[in-house]
């Protein structure tokens, strides 16, 4: 005994799993792609839509209206009443004496007249192959020989079940090349209806030998599919052919989709167009991401360019860096803060799997685009065209897209979710144009059986990871920059506004001049003049007024900023310890095996934090903006003694060398143990990367007192940063950990406070991947 089901079941794999006509359309284009097709034809023939034909069988059969009656409604419907087939079908329902005898006309001629026809001149299929692999739903044809490096579109075997969903009949034409005779098989799909209850094997479908071939060289195959289940009209198939269909082929690519397909609507040829280069050319930004694996280890490379600021910024990030950023949070129920997530670490295994990959971001400020030369006349034009291509990242593979990320209901690297929930409503889906290049098989990126996107996996994960990051992170935080440079241009502004009541002086002293020597005849002109100087004037003061109003604001907001979110790092770091300590000795507890030295243990880790909340009460209150004399020595110490159990729990080596002589500075103590903070941690985190993904690694920090030369150094030989990056790792929100977890402010934070101080913080440019490959080294110049 084994499993049968009922032919209904059919229904559920095809016209009820492939979510909408054009996917449909589109699961027959890629079949015909796996056949290596070059071309491939969609000729669509209607003479009455299905919504005509419905209302002239009801007309007829429910309201009692009379063949003539009907009959002059139907002449009314056809779309071509000169069409031959069209003349043919009225001649034979005029002939009809009953209703049953229109209504079967009726039926027989829809059926006929309007039909959906795929044609190809691919591989086809022999009678063998009609019975054994097209008839067996599910088969894993494909799937074999993807696994032996085909570069199939499909491999689920379910693909040729659309058709289902376009029509109730289906007519396959077919042939290898070699055979004499064309393949044919005929399916009615009514026979596997809701309403049968025959099983899958009582119904027969049987494939024959059919007519002969004018040619043995022949092969491909055509897809008749006729009684069509919705309505076809030319503004509807012209919509999917460039609405859905457009995006289906890479549309990146000029004339792709043109190139490939062959789409008639009655005869009429219908373009389908490619996303115009002079659009993506007027893009406000553009990031061009790479992934692969070099040398066993994971690369992302590229870079993004801010054209409407002039600025760019390259993006190298590797190794333990793209580990790191490709991390999954798990969220902890009932926690909060950085304890609130686990991070599950990526095994090599799935970025192995994932392959390489590229990626294409264009970035539209829509406040501000302009009408494009050469495409669009003006500003409403461009925002169409935009929002005809937006929707975000689309996903495709060997130039084919994977359905269904791009769609205005899928939001997979989270655009909206972000921009949002954030001012400004920068980079949303509506401003984005993009797509992502697979060359990862279907073995490793297996899409889902309803199309809707991939199936979860490891190396699905480390995708979208990666992606999030360089939209978050390395674009959005480019584009934000912007905002710095706008204050920078309007402070710009401001000065040379202030020069305005000296130039309203120097043009007095001249209009004085001229006053004397054009005498009376020219005294009317002069006080004009005079009257505009004094109207500028005065408008520029209220500007300059305004402008100060402004940059006081942010210079407030900025301090208040700065401080409160290193308070909220410090407290979460904190909090994060003592949940950590005092969760592992209530795990001993339950487990029965707590003893004295697990109740030393957390005596001593207790003691540590209360260490730092010492610590944390020199940032609170008052003591926060006074100075006073201490022993940086002291501080240093204190600050690495806080730390320990955490360099001990992960092999971390300390090297701390304290200068002979008190190495005294006037400061402000609790901002300086946030700048310490903020850089041990940094550290810290990143050598606990290295080390998870290089065997035989010893970390180590390295902490130096400079008397000489006024400067505190703290080096680690972890995987650190790129020549290009080594500054903007200093700005708010940059970071490579995972997306939502790394806040990207600590350093910028330190920076803040340092300055401060009139003081410089800076990685050093002799290090990065300069010098020995892996080394962060940061300086803190008191001089």
């Amino acid at each position: 005994m084994s499993f049968t089901f009922e032919a209904r079941t059919l229904l559920e794999l095809g016209k009820e799993l492939i979510s909408s006509d054009e996917v449909a359309i589109y699961e027959l284009i890629k079949n015909s792609v796996d056949a290596l097709s070059p071309r491939v034809e969609i000729l669509i023939n209607v003479q009455l839509t299905y919504s005509d034909f419905k209302e002239a069988i009801a007309r007829i059969t429910e309201e009692g209206k009379s063949i003539e009656e009907t009959l002059a409604f139907v002449q009314s419907c056809v779309l071509d009443i000169e069409n031959d087939g069209a003349k043919a079908m009225i001649e034979s329902l005029r002939e009809a004496r009953t209703a049953d005898e229109f209504c079967h006309s009726l039926r027989s001629s829809y059926q006929e007249l309007n039909t959906i026809e795929v044609r190809d001149t691919g591989s086809g299929m022999s009678l063998h192959d009609l019975k054994n692999i097209f008839l067996r739903v599910g088969t894993r044809s494909r799937r074999t020989e993807n696994l032996a490096g085909a570069r199939n579109l499909g491999d689920k075997g379910i693909g040729r079940l659309s058709a289902m969903r376009l029509g109730d009949r289906l007519r396959v034409k077919t042939s290898k090349s070699g055979e004499v005779h064309w393949n044919f098989l005929d399916i009615d799909w009514s026979l596997f209806s809701h309403d049968s209850k025959k099983t899958i094997e009582e119904i027969n479908v049987d494939p024959i030998v059919w007519e002969r071939k004018e040619a043995p060289s022949e092969s491909g195959t055509t897809i008749l599919i006729s009684a069509l289940q919705s309505d076809w009209t030319l503004v509807r198939f012209t919509d999917i052919l460039q609405g859905r269909i457009a995006r289906m082929v890479d549309p990146f690519e000029p004339g792709a989709a043109n190139k490939l397909l062959t789409a008639r609507f009655n005869g009429q040829r219908i373009s389908i167009p490619s996303i115009p280069r002079e659009l993506l050319d007027s893009a406000h930004a553009y990031c061009h991401v790479e992934f692969d694996m070099i040398d066993g280890e994971p690369v992302v490379t590229g870079f993004v360019d801010y054209r409407f600021r002039h600025r760019s910024i390259r993006i190298d990030e590797r190794g333990a860096g793209v580990y790191s950023l490709a991390q999954e949070a798990v969220k902890r129920r009932a926690k909060r803060g950085h304890a609130a997530f686990r991070l599950v670490p990526v095994r090599r295994s799935a970025f192995e799997a994932l392959g390489r990959f590229t990626c294409d971001i264009y970035w539209f400020n829509r406040r501000v685009v302009q009408a494009v030369a050469g495409l669009t006349e003006k500003m409403q034009d461009t925002r169409r065209e935009i929002s005809h291509w937006s929707g975000g990242p689309m996903l495709y593979r060997y130039g084919f897209r994977i359905l269904p990320y791009g769609d205005p209901s899928n939001d997979w690297l989270d655009l909206d979710e972000n921009a949002f929930g954030s001012s400004g409503f920068k980079l949303n889906r509506q401003q984005v144009i993009g797509r992502v290049l697979l060359e990862t098989s279907h073995t490793a990126l297996s899409e889902q059986t309803n199309r809707e996107g991939l199936i979860q996996s490891d190396a699905a994960d480390a995708l979208r990871k990666i992606l999030l990051w360089v939209v978050h992170s390395e674009m959005r935080g480019l584009i934000n920059e912007a905002d710095e440079i706008e204050l920078i241009e309007r402070r710009a502004a401001d000065e040379d506004t202030k020069l305005v009541s000296a130039s309203r002086e120097r043009v007095n002293n001249a209009l004085e001049r001229i006053r004397r020597i054009v005498g009376e005849n020219g005294k009317a002109e002069i006080a004009d003049l005079s009257k505009s100087v004094s109207q500028l004037t005065t408008q520029s003061a209220t500007l300059v007024e305004r402008i100060e109003k402004v940059i006081a604001e942010a210079e407030e907001e900025r301090e208040k900023f700065v401080y409160l979110a290193g308070i909220g790092l410090m407290t979460e770091f904190i909090f994060h310890e003592l949940e950590r300590a005092v969760g592992h000795t209530m795990d001993l507890l339950s487990a029965g095996s707590l003893r004295q030295s697990t109740i030393d243990s957390l005596r001593e880790q207790l003691k540590t934090l209360h260490k730092r909340i010492a610590a944390f009460d020199e940032l609170t209150g008052e003591k926060r903006q006074s100075k006073s004399k201490f022993n940086l020595a002291d501080l240093v110490d204190d600050v690495l003694s806080n730390h320990a159990k955490e360099f001990d729990r992960h092999g971390i080596t300390v090297r701390f060398s304290r200068p002979e002589r008190p190495f005294m500075v006037n400061a402000v103590r609790g901002m300086v143990i946030q700048i310490l903070e903020n850089m041990i941690v940094n550290s810290a985190y990143w050598l606990k990367q290295q080390k998870k993904y290089q065997d035989r690694f010893a970390p180590q920090i390295t902490v130096v007192l400079d008397e000489n030369e006024k400067s505190l150094t703290i080096e680690d030989n972890g995987p650190g940063v790129t020549e290009d990056r080594r500054e903007r790792i200093f700005q708010p929100f940059v970071t490579s950990k995972p997306t939502g977890q790394g806040r990207g402010l600590g350093l910028y934070i330190s920076r803040e406070l340092a300055e401060y101080h009139k003081w410089k913080l800076y990685m050093d440019s002799t290090v990065g991947r300069i010098r020995s490959g892996r080394v962060n080294m940061f300086v803190l110049d008191m001089g």
